[in-house]
């Protein structure tokens, strides 16, 4: 899960891709979310404190001992909290779609990453910014005699799995998904493609610390007891 350092300065450049990208922001409940609506995923939509895509050409095909097709796309999205007094503890990711598998030889796959970097907060004993990800790889995509036949995949990571984390403001997330098919013989026949991903995320209020709850139930006391005495 962790190791994911090496990848801080190539996903902050994703988040802030060149000026061809069509970048929004698109508001949640209590999160915003800022991404390239112009690539593979598609056209982003909110709901509640999640960001899903339905992309329509997010496929890889292989007919008749063509070889190894592929289908992979990286998405920088940039989180912002924007309900004052919350923020976020953990995030997940799901994807599904469907495939096509006919001949022996013919194989598909799919796999996912879930990344996160903070961008408020470092942790370790060289302080870079907080990090982690996690992997899904879908397993038992068997032949299916050409016929269409579904799959899923799912992952999460929780901040406070990293020392010196556990919740953030500020999130720059990569959601990654990697597709391939594979044919060997002529006849065999491998489809794979993705039609939902969807990044949900936990955002809760932040906890008051038991001190400043004292404090203000010692204030309110006094003031009860000053409203007496002027009775």
């Amino acid at each position: 899960m962790k190791g994911f350092k090496g990848s801080l300065l190539a996903l902050g450049m994703v988040v802030s891709t060149a000026s061809s990208a069509a970048m929004v922001t698109i508001n949640g409940d209590d999160v915003s979310f800022t991404f390239n609506d112009a690539t593979m995923f598609g056209i982003g939509n909110v709901v509640g404190n999640s960001l899903f895509f339905a992309p329509t050409d997010f496929k890889a095909e292989s007919l008749n001992g063509a070889g190894v097709a592929t289908a992979m796309f990286t998405l920088g999205i940039e989180v912002n909290v924007i309900t004052v007094g919350y923020d976020i503890s953990s995030l997940g990711m799901f994807e599904q779609g469907d495939y096509i598998l006919n001949g022996v030889g013919a194989s598909v796959t799919a796999a996912g990453q879930l990344g996160v970097v903070s961008g408020t907060t470092t942790c370790g004993l060289i302080p870079i910014a907080c990090n982690d990800a996690s992997i899904f790889n879908v397993a038992g995509l068997g032949d299916t005699g050409g016929a269409l036949a579904g799959w899923s995949g799912s992952t999460s990571v929780d901040l406070a799995d990293t020392a010196g984390w556990g919740t953030d403001t500020q999130l720059f997330i990569s959601f990654q998904n990697d597709l391939s098919a594979n044919t060997f013989s002529i006849g065999e026949q491998a489809f794979i493609e993705k039609k939902f991903g969807a990044i949900g995320l936990v955002v809760n209020p932040i906890p008051v610390p038991a001190a400043l709850w004292l404090f203000g139930s010692g204030l309110l006391g006094l003031v009860a007891v000053a409203r007496r005495k002027q009775s």
